[in-house]
């Protein structure tokens, strides 16, 4: 009997970086909600120029308003939302430094919450434990163990109800919108 163990086909790293986002549908407007990306993840080529990949990461979402002065004590000042985001993705190697991703995303909600100028509100509509969502993104390797990364995402899956309730065609609530950068490194 003989076993051959191809361990060196699958290569791991790690990434960090920085999250901006907003959420659609809470009446705040721009990528003005900062958080952190830290995780990890592992891909195998498929042929010379495709992989996959499967990351497991820690993100912070949410929204924010930069015109805190014109807030009445009951408006929205921000959103904070931590999720532990699992995306998978389909890489294609355009040139030894450029490489073009896409996939989807399934996100499990850890914490999640509206601020006002006070302190949390209470009385908003609570946040869907899971977050499914597309994505697209480009990296550039530096060396062949670092790269820089930028993402776009979007859920495809409303994460809220809107306050009112109301929906209208493919409206129906609030949705997180990403736009990630990160630094890779591969183990």
């Amino acid at each position: 009997m003989s076993f051959n163990i191809y361990a060196q086909e699958f290569k791991a790293g790690v990434n960090i970086g920085l999250s901006t986002s907003q959420v659609s549908g809470d009446r705040l407007s721009g990528f003005h909600k900062a958080g952190i990306i830290i995780g990890g993840f592992v891909n195998r080529d498929i042929n010379r120029n495709l992989a996959f990949q499967l990351e497991m990461i820690f993100i912070q979402k949410g929204s924010s308003n930069t015109n805190l002065d014109n807030l009445n004590f009951t408006d929205i000042a921000s959103i904070h939302l931590d999720y532990i985001e699992v995306p998978l993705l389909m890489i294609y190697k355009q040139s030894e430094s450029v490489e073009l991703e896409v996939g989807m995303h399934s996100s499990a909600l850890i914490n999640g919450y509206y601020h006002d100028i006070y302190g949390e509100l209470e009385n908003q509509t609570g946040f869907n434990n899971f977050d499914i969502g597309a994505l697209i993104g480009m990296s550039y390797k530096i060396n062949n163990k670092l790269s820089l990364n930028t993402r776009l995402t979007n859920s495809i899956i409303p994460i809220a109800e809107h306050a009112s309730g109301q929906t209208y065609r493919f409206n129906k609530g609030k949705y997180n919108t990403g736009l990630n950068f990160t630094l890779k490194y591969q183990l």
